[in-house]
């Protein structure tokens, strides 16, 4: 017995098949973002702080977030809103863009930073964010900081890690 079938329901199913495996090779291509929704606590570790690879600790700190983060083709960017102003660098930007890449937020921008005496010099301020599976993040921060650099310091970089914790 041999089977017939109309022209157009092969073409159909061939149709089909084709958008199942392109639609799984599309995704296959890019790692899903874990988003960054909603109010988080932002845990500042300076007590391991470095400058240049040496300790340079000062006092931890926490500072309220704000995320929404949106996708299109091209990819996702999650919007970090700083709720307060910085008492110590009230010039500070309070919108930062990250983008995901691979298997973590990252972000990089120019930034005021606030020196030891006082003063700011414009650095790069460089993130990167990753999931811990709960709903918080980890993360390191740095400053690259251009010649002259602070008084006493000098340029080079400061790091230090960083977490987010859902409130």
């Amino acid at each position: 017995m041999k089977l017939s079938y109309p022209a157009g329901v092969v073409s159909l199913a061939l149709t089909a098949v084709v958008a199942v495996f392109s639609v799984g090779a599309a995704g296959a291509e890019r790692p899903q973002p874990v988003p960054l929704y909603g109010s988080y606590d932002t845990f500042l570790d300076h007590s391991q702080q470095t400058f240049n690879g040496q300790p340079r600790a000062s006092e931890p700190s926490t500072q309220a977030a704000s995320f929404t983060t949106t996708c299109a083709a091209s990819g996702c960017i999650a919007h970090w809103l700083l709720v307060d102003k910085l008492a110590d660098n009230p010039n500070a930007p309070s919108l930062f863009d990250y983008q995901w890449v691979n298997d973590r937020w990252v972000s990089s921008s120019e930034y005021p930073f606030h020196c030891a005496d006082g003063s700011t010099v414009t650095t790069t301020r460089s993130d990167f964010l990753m999931p811990n599976g709960d709903g918080s993040f980890h993360g390191e921060r740095t400053f690259t900081v251009g010649a002259p650099g602070c008084p006493g310091d000098g340029p080079g970089m400061y790091w230090l890690p960083f977490t987010l914790t859902p409130t």
